[in-house]
């Protein structure tokens, strides 16, 4: 991108410290060289170990099982981190992850070291690079990744849904005899793989480095055709050309997959990007201030056509005034207001019918008064209900409610009992809509 900072990246793998600027490689004698944000992909000195392993633990716990299982093993003697590259729960409390491991101390070496740098590292392993590579290729099959460097041979086999074997074969030394062994390894590695899981390899993908042999070439069952990064060619310091899809791979990871703090991915993204986010600003202000130059143009001229219609309005309103006799239609909208309202509000009939539907057996009605209002209609009624209380009270509680259905509103309401008998009053009113 135009606006983008370009990528600098550090490789320090077998004992040696490489920069990468764009597509130029050589080497560096110590990472304090450089003096810009930077992504430092390192092997941690030999020190780590990458692989697989299914773990019978809650998700939360798989880290703290790694460990305790790789002590147990004595493959470390000392506090160990657990850099989880991918995990996948397989069941209730069975899980399968991808991990490298590494002494603590190590680790802390290389955090508090970058500490020390006003630019922004993030750190990486091997393996991250190689999974980030496994997801670009996007086979449903699984393939098997190898970068050989110097006497080692790092193989990771899977897809991008799910990882199946990892580890780092190693030869004695790095002499032709000792690699073509290397390959050896490796190969049976992959079948050993393939019957330990059930799974059928068909694809190979072999990176090398700088100074590697040629691989060998494998039987027909096992293709070396899968290549992600065509544009792989990278200058070294010694002018020659090679092809390194390892670096490409690098170049290619999201920093969000480091290993440095949230911090760090924050500022490094910040950093990143701030070239492009200022050229968005300076574009985003040009617009704002183009829109409001233009929106006061239109403004000045839809307030002068304004004017110029409110102009014609009032001289054409002027001569109307002038010509047409007024109409007085004040009778006219009373007429049609009391009409309107006679078809609307209840009929004393109406009024009527409602009471005698809502009494209960034994309610009496003694005095029943129906005024007519501009908004409606008011009643007020009074009575006796001559039956027990218990039998009154419902009574009058279901004429209340039927009242309230056929749209009246209660404005007041009053029972009292006596002896053998009880005394009701309602106050009722019902609007015209």
């Amino acid at each position: 991108m135009i606006f983008q900072r370009s990528k600098h990246c550090i490789i320090e793998i077998d004992g040696e410290t490489f920069s990468l600027s764009g597509k130029r490689l050589e080497p560096i004698s110590a990472f304090s060289e450089t003096r810009q944000d930077t992504y430092f992909v390192s092997d941690f000195q030999g020190t780590a170990i990458s692989r697989t392993a299914t773990i019978d633990s809650p998700v939360k716990y798989i880290e703290v099982m790694v460990r305790k299982n790789l002590q147990e093993s004595g493959e470390f003697d000392e506090p160990l981190s657990i850099i989880t590259h991918w995990k996948k729960k397989k069941g209730r409390n069975l899980s399968d992850i991808l991990f490298t491991a590494l002494p603590t101390r190590i680790l802390y070496q290389y955090l508090e070291r970058f500490k020390e740098f006003q630019d922004t590292v993030i750190l990486f392993s091997p393996y991250t690079v190689l999974f980030s590579i496994l997801k670009k290729m996007r086979l449903r099959e699984p393939v098997a990744i190898i970068f050989q460097h110097s006497r080692f041979a790092d193989v990771l086999i899977g897809t991008q849904e799910k990882v199946h074997y990892a580890n780092r074969c190693v030869a004695f030394d790095d002499t032709d005899e000792q690699i073509d062994v290397l390959w050896n390894t490796v190969r049976a590695d992959i079948e050993a793989a393939k019957t330990d899981y059930g799974i059928n390899v068909k694809k190979a993908l072999k990176l090398l480095w700088i100074g590697s042999k040629a691989p060998p070439v494998w039987a027909e069952d096992i293709k070396d055709d899968a290549h992600p990064f065509p544009d792989a060619d990278f200058i070294f310091s010694d002018g020659n050309r090679y092809y390194l899809p390892f670096l490409a791979a690098v170049n290619a990871v999201p920093a969000s997959g480091g290993l440095s703090s949230s911090r760090e991915k924050a500022m490094y993204y910040t950093a990143r990007y701030a070239p492009l986010c200022n050229a968005l600003l300076l574009l985003g202000a040009l617009v704002f201030i183009t829109g409001i130059v233009f929106y006061s143009y239109k403004n000045t001229m839809l307030r002068q056509e304004t004017a110029s219609v409110e102009k014609t309005v009032r001289s054409a309103l002027g001569s109307l005034s002038e010509k047409t006799p007024e109409i007085s239609y004040e009778e006219s909208l009373s007429l049609v207001k009391d009409l309107s309202y006679s078809r609307k509000v209840p009929s004393y009939k109406e009024a009527i019918n409602d009471l005698s539907a809502a009494l209960s057996e034994g309610m009496k009605i003694a005095n029943l008064r129906i005024d007519y209002t501009k908004e409606g209609v008011i009643l007020e009624v009074s009575g006796r209900a001559d039956m027990s209380f218990k039998k009154a009270y419902v009574g009058y509680h279901a004429f209340e409610n039927y009242l309230q259905n056929r749209g009246y509103v209660v404005e007041e309401s009053k029972f009292s009992t006596e002896i053998s008998s009880s005394l009701f009053f309602l106050k009722l009113r019902k609007k015209i809509l």
